[in-house]
């Protein structure tokens, strides 16, 4: 396998179809592999890749490390082979971040290769869209009650599609929305992708939805991102938590127009935020995508 490094470049918009096509061989519902995370922050992780044929190798300028490749699986030796190349170019450290566990179970002697790094931080949730959307289960029907006080509370209210009339308005219920939480660089980043995904949403074949709890009044926002699985990548979603049962209903709304789709909302990683954890585990996920960080041994 011959490694050329040479058209390392970043990523930009008109790349999507590329990735869709390798992200529909491996059909990972890593929120890492998904076309409009990696679009929308690249300017703050300095995504670049490379197109090896059977795969793309997404880079982390910033951090120099490189991702699992998308789309043909490889081997240890293959995988160890393109890290190598990267260490070589004085690119990274031999580091291969988001390492599907399948690769693991696939070749159990890899440690002979890489160092093998977990973080319980950096899974993806997985959530059965039935499940959300049909509140089944005991954790669910607690979220119910909460649905069904927003609609006593707010009997106006109204779902709108995000689509070109709602850009503005869903840019400016981003903004207004993290900025009634604790200030920090990574709702900063978060802020300004969101905004740069929804300024390219129908390019970025996006989908949305606003939550209203009356006219003029929305309390809530969801944007989706359609993998090339059974898995949908929640990019962004969040409500007014002054508005009583909106994050609960917002939730479910997704997943019931997300019904016949898909089999899974991805909603990503808690970054080991206890806070960010209860409410995700509190929606019972159905699985756990499991990513793990590989180094380099020679």
């Amino acid at each position: 396998m011959k490694i050329d490094l040479s058209g390392l470049r970043p990523v930009a918009l008109r790349d999507r179809a590329l990735f869709e096509k390798h992200s529909g061989v491996m059909r990972s519902p890593s929120s890492e592999c998904c076309f409009a995370n990696l679009f929308a922050y690249r300017d703050f992780y300095g995504y670049e890749f490379v197109d090896l044929g059977d795969r793309l190798v997404v880079y982390e300028r910033n951090a120099r490390i490189l991702h699992y490749p998308i789309g043909k699986w490889t081997t240890p030796g293959e995988l160890h082979k393109i890290a190598g190349a990267f260490a070589d170019a004085n690119l990274s450290d031999g580091v291969v971040y988001d390492v599907p566990e399948e690769f693991l179970d696939r070749h159990p002697d890899c440690d002979t290769r890489f160092e093998i790094e977990y973080d319980e931080g950096a899974i993806d949730y997985l959530f059965s869209i039935d499940k959300i959307a049909a509140c089944a289960g005991p954790k669910l029907r607690k979220k119910y009650n909460l649905v069904k006080q927003f609609q006593a509370n707010w009997p106006h209210a109204e779902l709108h599609k995000i689509d070109a009339s709602e850009i503005e308005t869903a840019k400016t219920l981003v903004r207004d929305l993290n900025s009634h939480l604790v200030q920090c660089q990574f709702l900063d980043e978060e802020t300004a992708a969101i905004v740069k995904a929804l300024d390219n949403f129908s390019k970025l074949k996006l989908g949305g939805l606003i939550l209203y709890a009356e006219n003029g009044y929305p309390a809530g926002i969801s944007v989706y991102s359609i993998l090339p699985s059974d898995t949908v990548d929640i990019l962004f979603e969040k409500a007014e938590r002054s508005v009583k049962g909106a994050a609960q209903t917002l939730t479910r709304m997704v997943a019931m127009e997300l019904r016949g789709k898909a089999k899974f909302m991805n909603c990503e990683q808690d970054y080991n935020d206890e806070e960010m954890r209860h409410a995700k585990r509190s929606l019972d996920p159905e699985r756990f995508y499991k990513r793990y960080t590989l180094r380099l041994t020679r």
